[in-house]
């Protein structure tokens, strides 16, 4: 009697345990699958049909932001409409804005078709059948999801599409998961074929969780590097949406704290999104550019059958679901064959040496936008690293030196051909748990003041952010030794030590070699 008391007291918490824990993987597992499939259960997708026959109209720009104005009682106006199932939400690092109405002066463009000579450029090709390069930069709406098996992402159907039309076309996917503008515009020689015919930008999103000043910079410099290739290829900037916003401090308007109870305090509101800062920045330089926001509007606002965040979005209301890659997917598509048919029936003959000179900047000072970049990541960060003690190559989607140990350390050998270097541009991962605070010191042939980086974010995000160290050189201008120390401190709530290098950048003033 006793053993078999015993037994039992032993032996059911064992068998509760296994029950337990398989049901809770098989709940996990199928929600997760239920997220990344591809939709085979969803409704036909139509993507709503656009006119092609009226004017692009005409737009201007200031070189000012638009106005961070509070926004009062947005969300007791919302939250008080009983026929919406979906409400605006709100917490201390960021909010779900799902319902507003766009300002009367707002313009609502689903799709923005700029210069169309440089996309005649392709459509001679696509209908002559010739060799095209396209390129693709972003993050892991572009990417990551694209590089799973059984899992699609806006650019696989896109190049189906394409190669569907002209066998020739050559893709080439550059989208990093959790990087910004600012990266790609750095990196820029080391992600973006010079000779493409075709590049499609997709950061209204990552670019969502950096400061504005930072947003619209890095998005300018990442243009006018396009537009300044001697190929000069047609530049389409995708925007993804989501509901969800940061409301970290950055992005609070002044004095947030003070703001009466029901009042938004963040300077990013439904429709002044970071996609609305971009779009300034694509009239100015007349590129074009296609809007998941602005075509699906109505269905959104609507909560129509197919376009409620459960359908759209994975379970982060961030990423897009299966049917959310496929209505995108298929916008992108729409806005291509539109595009093409334009420069045709404009009767467009541009030659690849009929350039146009690129519009004077808006943001960017002029020095910054002369100097150039020698970007280390990957294979040529790796071959960086001079020593370490702690720290270990990961690679995956965000791919870099990491370690979750204090007090250690790790050694990289910064590459410098010329003199003129003046700045060396950190690339880390920051994140709104884990992450800890490291220490950058430069040794041997330059020398910068000390300075402590904190990967810790109050941004729901998990992305790329950099930190510019200016320097000076020594006699020698070889030999410089970037020294990374993860330190015993942390502001992460679950004080959390994690520090990930993923780039190092060395920023001239003339022009440099960029490692690929």
């Amino acid at each position: 009697m006793g053993l078999t008391r015993y037994l039992g007291l032993v032996l059911l918490p064992i068998l509760v345990w296994s029950l337990g824990g398989a049901w809770i993987e098989g709940f996990t597992r199928s929600h997760f699958q239920r997220d990344l499939s591809l939709d085979s259960k969803h409704p036909e997708i139509t993507i709503p049909q656009h006119t092609t026959d009226a004017a692009s109209p005409t737009h201007t720009s200031s070189a000012t932001l638009p106005s961070n104005n509070a926004t009062a009682d947005i969300f007791a106006e919302v939250n008080s409409n009983a026929s919406w199932r979906y409400k605006n939400s709100l917490n201390s690092t960021h909010y779900m804005l799902y319902h507003t109405h766009a300002p009367p002066q707002h313009t609502v463009e689903p799709f923005t078709f700029g210069f169309l000579t440089t996309m005649a450029r392709t459509e001679g090709k696509m209908r002559l059948k010739k060799p095209v390069t396209v390129t693709v930069i972003g993050g892991s709406v572009s990417a990551a999801y694209c590089k799973e098996p059984g899992v699609g992402c806006w650019v696989t159907p896109v190049t189906e599409w394409l190669l569907q039309e002209n066998p020739q076309v050559q893709i080439g996917n550059s989208a990093i998961g959790g990087i910004t503008s600012s990266t790609a515009a750095q990196c820029f020689d080391a992600m973006v074929n010079p000779e493409s015919d075709l590049v499609l930008i997709e950061f209204s999103l990552n670019d969502r969780f950096i400061p504005p000043k930072q947003q619209i910079e890095g998005f300018e410099q990442l243009l006018r590097r396009l537009l300044k290739l001697p190929h000069q290829p047609a530049v389409v900037v995708v925007h993804w949406w989501s509901p969800v916003h940061d409301c970290s401090e950055s992005q609070q308007v002044p004095n947030a704290n003070s703001l009466s109870p029901g009042t938004l305090p963040c300077i990013q509101q439904l429709w002044n999104t970071t996609e609305d800062h971009i779009q300034r920045l694509v009239h100015h330089y007349n590129v074009h550019s296609v809007s998941f926001r602005n075509s699906f509007w109505p269905e959104i606002d609507a909560e129509a059958d197919g376009f409620t965040p459960d359908m759209l979005f994975m379970r982060d209301q961030i990423h897009p679901s299966g049917r959310g890659v496929d209505l995108l997917g298929g916008l992108i598509i729409e806005y291509l064959q539109q595009a093409l048919r334009k420069a045709l029936a404009q009767g467009f003959q541009a030659k690849p040496e009929e350039n146009t000179p690129v519009p004077a900047p808006l943001f960017v000072s002029a020095s910054d936008d002369a100097k150039a970049s020698q970007c280390n990541r990957g294979g040529a960060l790796q071959d960086m690293a001079l020593y370490s003690y702690g720290w270990t190559w990961l690679d995956g989607k965000k791919p870099g030196y990491q370690t979750d140990q204090i007090l250690t350390s790790l050694f990289l050998s910064v590459p410098m051909d010329s003199v003129t270097s003046d700045q060396i541009s950190v690339g880390y991962l920051s994140s709104y748990e884990n992450m800890g605070i490291a220490r950058v010191s430069c040794l041997g042939a330059c020398q910068c003041a000390e300075f402590d980086i904190d990967a810790s974010s109050k941004a729901h995000a998990s992305q790329e952010h950099n930190v510019l160290i200016p320097f000076q050189h020594a006699k020698d201008s070889k030999g410089c030794i970037l020294k990374v120390d993860n330190m015993n401190l942390t502001n992460a709530v679950n004080q959390g030590h994690r520090f990930k290098i993923s780039s190092v950048v060395v920023a001239e003033r003339e022009a440099a070699t960029v490692v690929p």
